[in-house]
């Protein structure tokens, strides 16, 4: 202790320079009643820093009333916006609407002023969440106004990103991502305090992953995650902003470095605030099931469940892996398709895929038809290349395979224009299926063999070993098929695309008879899916 500072000053002093685990310490040996508002407000800060959560809320609670007892409804009317923030981020919607609702009592009828502002970003935030995007720009726009009289860099900041989440909200895109860009302007030239950087920092890139603009969203994560471990401490941005760092990882294909990084944002996440823990389980179950350990990956999809965060596509996804394809088909029929674009998408092109597998054609259609739908107002580079790369796997599926190269190769560009390895190389791989169905076996096996080659790269081993097998399989004599002739014809149908009702319509026989043709083809080929005795009926000239 400095002579002649008391303890409360050295808390003070520790909190004004950014020490927090030292403020932290000091505030704690003092009586809490005994503190101002001010030093309250600072006691806070120094808990959320240190992620103490729960004593953050208790002291902001503990500041509003104090700022009321010393006569300051202003200081006051920030500290219950300030709760209100926390106790959203904490999944207690009720209180975090009434800590609002009293901020905005306390500043009706006032002289406009910055705490003014700070109510607006509320009450932006809580009409958005309602379902009333015009009024929350409203709010939003206000937010940004008070903020520019007032020179204040920081709710200038956060208020245009509230402003760019409105407009991308009613459809806006343009002027939406204008106000992010805005925002991020003043975060990525270090204007803002330590706090509000980390804030809008996470606030604006998880609206760019949602909206899928994934340019914006793989630049400033990878700023947000530079900025965050440079902090001195850890801190709750350390978890948040590794999140999305391994996200974006898993996007460019760094699958080895972002299994580790996956599991850290759990761990730092859940120490944090459990309550936000779900989508770092959710990140961390697809970084396992692309790797290809789908048991730790069904558990982190699993613990995302019990965090209140939806586990599908990914789950889906593993019970497809795991030849459960019924399971995969009945838990995307009951997903909710709802959210931000890019989940949309992702569910969407999830049926797609599993729709195939299953040999269901009408719903994998129509699910091809409502991602195009998406992609038409979503305005997202990504869900374009989502939409395409669905589309071809369709037609594909239809045994148009000069359609279908017509979406492949294009959807091919896009994804490697948004740096998308993984999906690069799988789509590579289905140009390379289409373009042997055209007879071009030269072109087929490069297109395979640069695509295997980057899966094994990238860590993709299952997308790895599918293409490698399509890739050896070649095109074999028919004359050498170990199946019969009826169930050459069996499987002839399927690679066409057809369902077991279409099959038994087409034979003339019963769906069970086709059922166990099916199984025998199964069993003979050592396969467990109608994609690979299809991929097995084209190489065998069996189409």
């Amino acid at each position: 202790m400095v002579p002649g500072q008391s303890e409360r000053e050295e808390a003070v002093a520790a909190a004004t320079a950014g020490r927090w685990a030292e403020a932290f310490e000091r505030f704690g040996r003092l009586d809490p009643g005994s503190l101002s508002g001010e030093e309250l407000d600072l006691f806070a800060d120094a808990s959320f820093w240190c992620c103490r959560t729960d004593d953050e809320a208790e002291y902001r609670r503990l500041a509003h009333h104090a700022h009321l007892d010393a006569g300051d409804p202003l200081a006051a009317a920030h500290a219950a916006w300030m709760l209100s923030v926390r106790l959203g981020l904490k999944g207690q919607p009720v209180a975090a609407s009434g800590w609002l609702q009293r901020a905005r009592r306390q500043v009706v009828g006032r002289p406009e002023s910055v705490t003014h502002g700070y109510v607006a970003c509320g009450e932006a935030e809580q009409a958005l969440g309602e379902g009333r995007p015009e009024e929350a720009e409203g709010h939003a726009a206000r937010a940004v106004r008070i903020g520019q009289e007032a020179d204040e860099a920081e709710l200038v900041a956060l208020a245009l990103a509230w402003q760019g989440l409105c407009r991308l909200s009613l459809g806006d895109a343009e002027m939406g991502t204008r106000c992010l860009d805005e925002s991020m302007v003043a975060v990525t030239s270090g204007e803002l305090d330590p706090h509000f950087t980390g804030w809008i920092y996470c606030f604006v890139v998880g609206i760019c992953v949602g909206v899928a603009d994934l340019r914006r969203a793989s630049v400033w994560s990878q700023q947000a995650w530079t900025w965050a471990a440079s902090l001195p401490d850890q801190t709750p941005y350390l978890g948040l902003c590794r999140i999305h760092q391994v996200e974006m990882m898993r996007l460019r294909g760094e699958l080895a470095t972002a299994e580790s990084e996956a599991t850290l944002a759990c761990e730092e996440v859940a120490a944090f605030e459990p309550n936000l823990a779900g989508e770092a389980y959710y990140v961390c179950g697809e970084v396992h099931r692309q790797r290809g350990d789908l048991g730790r990956a069904e558990a982190a999809f699993e613990r995302a469940r019990a965090q209140g965060h939806d586990p599908q596509p990914g789950l889906a996804l593993v019970r497809l892996a795991q030849g459960r394809v019924a399971e995969a088909m009945g838990a995307l029929r009951a997903a909710d398709e709802g959210g931000p674009p890019l989940r949309q998408a992702a569910i969407r092109s999830a049926r797609v895929e599993v729709a195939v597998e299953a040999g269901e054609l009408d719903e994998a259609r129509q699910a091809s038809e409502q991602l195009t739908a998406l992609a038409e107002v979503a305005g997202s580079d990504a869900v374009d290349a989502m939409a395409a790369t669905a589309r071809g796997r369709v037609l594909l599926a239809e045994a148009d395979a000069e359609a279908a190269l017509r979406e492949l190769r294009p959807a091919t560009a896009s994804w490697r224009a948004l740096d998308v390895a993984c999906e690069v190389a799988r789509t590579r791989a289905l140009v390379g299926v289409a373009m042997r169905r055209l007879g071009d076996e030269e072109g087929a096996r490069y297109e395979l063999a640069a695509a295997e080659r980057d899966l094994q790269a990238l860590g993709a081993g299952p997308d790895a070993v599918r293409v490698a097998a399509l890739l050896a399989g070649g095109r074999a004599a028919r004359s050498e098929s170990p199946l019969t002739g009826r169930e050459q014809e069996v499987v002839g149908l399927v690679a066409r695309g057809l369902t077991n009702r279409e099959i038994a319509t087409t034979l003339t026989v019963s769906e069970h008879t086709v059922a166990r043709h099916l199984s025998n083809i199964f069993t003979k080929l050592d396969v467990s899916s109608r994609t690979a005795a299809a991929a097995y009926a084209f190489e065998h000239d069996l189409v």
